[in-house]
This record gives C-alpha cells, structure tokens and sequence, in this order.
C-alpha cells in the first residue's frame, strides 16, 4: 500500500496552498485560473470563497483529528491518496501532472488521518455543524479496506461527490514528505 501525491510539475511536489495567507492564496488561484491550469478551473471571483471554505475543512479536520488520537505536527496537512496503484484519475487534475509514491510503512501513522473520498464534502464546509464520522486513523480505514476493498476506478456515469473513488490520506507532518520532496527538486 502506498501514498501517492499528485502534483503541477512545473511547480514541484508537497505545496500547499494553505501555507500562504489569505492574499498570496487568492493571487495564486488567480495565476493558475489565467494559466488555464486544470485544477483552478473554477470562477476567478470565487477564490476568496475557496480559501475561506478551504481553511474551514483544515480546521474540521485538525480538531477531529486531535480528538480521535492523531497527533499532527503541521497545522495544514500534505494531500496524497491511498491505493496500490497510480490513479489514471489523477493525471487529469494537472497539466503537465507528477506523481510521487511513498509506502506507507514510511509514514508516521499517528500523523496521517484518512477521508473515504476528497475532504471537501467529507466534511460539508457550507454546513454550520461539524460532522463526526468522515475522518479515519490508519487502523479504522486499514480495518474497512479488509472489509470493503478500495473504492472502485471512477466511470464516465459516476458522480464526483457522491460516489467516492479513492481514499484521500492528509498528512499532518513534513516527514518523510521532505526527504521526498528534496530527492524529486535534485532528479529535476
């Protein structure tokens, strides 16, 4: 089992754009909007709103994370997906997409929490209560993998949010993702 992370490569893997306060978050979205840049592809205007929801996800997410045992060191997590294999999904979200494997025996688990799906409608930031079941330790998705089996390869006829197809990992600490991330800038 492995973490994969999907990235711009023009740009390098683990950046998140939570790191940036509010302004340089919006101007980038702006650059990447006039860029035509797959993953921007949203309304200019809605940036601002973007971000704003973005931040109240991290927050939902951190503070469950916390009370179920997790143990973050970051306060804004690294998004890599949990599968066996490459997603084909994935190169669509990028340009020109990169992608970088980590096993997941190299990870901390107790710093990586789980949403079945991306975490944006995992936790419903347009909702005003916080919901209490989206968000999983390595032991509780490992337990429903055995179960269930990951999530089916998406088809043209399934829909985005309601019908899950991976298994979003949010890592809440800068190891071994800078050891990754160095090794990819020297390959470059």
């Amino acid at each position: 089992m492995y973490l994969y992370h999907y990235f711009e490569k023009s740009r390098g893997p683990f950046l998140n754009i939570s790191d940036l306060n509010d302004d340089e978050a919006v101007q980038l979205l702006t650059g990447f909007s006039a860029e035509n840049k797959i993953i921007a592809k949203r309304d200019p205007k809605g940036h601002e709103q973007y971000i704003l929801l973005r931040r109240i996800v991290e927050k939902r997410a951190y503070s469950m994370f916390v009370r179920k045992g997790g143990k973050p060191q970051r306060q804004t997590p690294y998004y890599m997906i949990l599968s066996e294999n490459e997603l084909e999904e994935g190169y669509e979200w990028f340009v020109d997409c990169g992608v970088i494997k980590i096993p997941v025996d190299e990870f901390d688990k107790s710093t990586v929490s789980f949403t079945h799906g991306d975490s944006f409608p995992a936790f419903k930031p347009r909702q005003d209560e916080e919901p209490e079941y989206n968000l999983y330790l390595y032991d509780e998705i490992m337990s429903i993998i055995e179960r269930q089996g990951l999530p089916p390869v998406r088809t043209e006829d399934m829909s985005w949010w309601s019908d899950p197809t991976y298994i979003e990992a949010q890592v809440w600490s800068d190891e071994p993702i800078y050891k990754y991330r160095k090794s990819y800038i020297r390959s470059e």
